[in-house]
């Protein structure tokens, strides 16, 4: 097994390894040290069926299944699509707008995610033109660089994780879209009881890594709606401080697609955001897995 690095703060390419394999725990393990130190990898030119990822990525953890069943794969539901692709019966085959925000996966859930993998089935591409980049930033050393005067600010503080208020956001943005002309597909409706499922959480801002034990915050622009115990303005100003210094450019790394790509990333360590410069007949189709990650503090 090979690990290089392929950013600053995050990133690394591993090959020669086959992940549609059984690993031994040497190999595993030394997967695992390099995912954690770097927080975003990729194993390129890997052939994998959603067997072989679940099978993989449940190594590190418990697989959840998204609220959003409509997106899950038929008999396969630890597997989330991602897709603008439409089936014959004129509805979206996966989640057509994940990623349009900031944000870490399932940070609104109650043990909100460890990690996430992201497997290539298709990827758009023109005139040997890859699109559908998926950007990412270290939140680790975005911390890090804060000034002294915004971390003694932040301690105490918590924030507000809300699926709603992410879903609420969604909808507007899909409007005002659609008023500059966009191709605009209306996602699904979630029942009361889905939504049940994921009730608003409270986190600290400034959490501790789980493996690592670094220091790193836990805000993003998709699903956080305030700071609790403070004014709307001061919580919004805090917030947009904190998003304007998470995606500075020293802080953040772009992945390029290519076919076979099983992508991975450090949800505690990261956030990510997807990039749509494409639309159809470029085709997308990625099969993702999520696993379940500890209560932040």
């Amino acid at each position: 097994m090979n690990v290089v690095k392929t950013g600053n703060h995050l990133g690394a390419r591993i090959t020669d390894v086959d992940l549609s394999k059984p690993l031994d725990d040497t190999t595993f393990q030394s997967i695992h040290d390099a995912f954690f130190e770097n927080q975003v990898v990729v194993f390129p030119n890997q052939q994998l069926t959603p067997e072989q990822q679940i099978a993989f990525t449940q190594r590190f953890g418990h697989l959840e299944q998204h609220v959003r069943k409509e997106s899950r794969l038929q008999n396969q539901p630890e597997i989330f699509v991602i897709s603008n692709l439409i089936g014959e019966d004129g509805k979206p085959l996966g989640a057509v707008d994940a990623g349009r925000f900031w944000h870490s996966d399932l940070s609104y859930k109650q043990n909100p995610s460890m990690l996430s993998a992201l497997y290539s089935v298709e990827i758009p591409e023109k005139d040997g033109r890859i699109y559908g980049d998926t950007q990412y930033a270290s939140v680790v050393a975005a911390y890090e660089h804060l000034p002294e005067v915004m971390k003694k600010r932040l301690e105490g503080l918590s924030a507000v994780h809300s699926y709603a208020y992410y879903r609420k956001k969604n909808r507007l943005a899909q409007q005002e879209e659609a008023k500059q002309g966009g191709r605009v597909i209306k996602e699904a409706e979630l029942s009361d009881e889905q939504l049940k499922t994921v009730p608003d959480m409270s986190f600290p801002i400034v959490r501790t890594h789980p493996v690592t034990k670094r220091r790193t915050l836990f805000v993003n622009e998709a699903h956080v709606s305030h700071i609790e115990g403070l004014s709307v303005e001061e919580s919004a100003d805090i917030l947009g401080q904190l998003y304007e210094h998470i995606v500075k450019p020293e802080f953040r790394h772009v992945h390029s697609w290519s076919r076979g790509d099983l992508l991975m990333w450090d949800n505690t360590a990261v956030q990510h955001k997807a990039t749509f410069d494409y639309d159809l007949p470029l085709r997308r189709l990625m099969y993702r897995t999520t696993v379940r990650g500890s209560v932040p503090y």
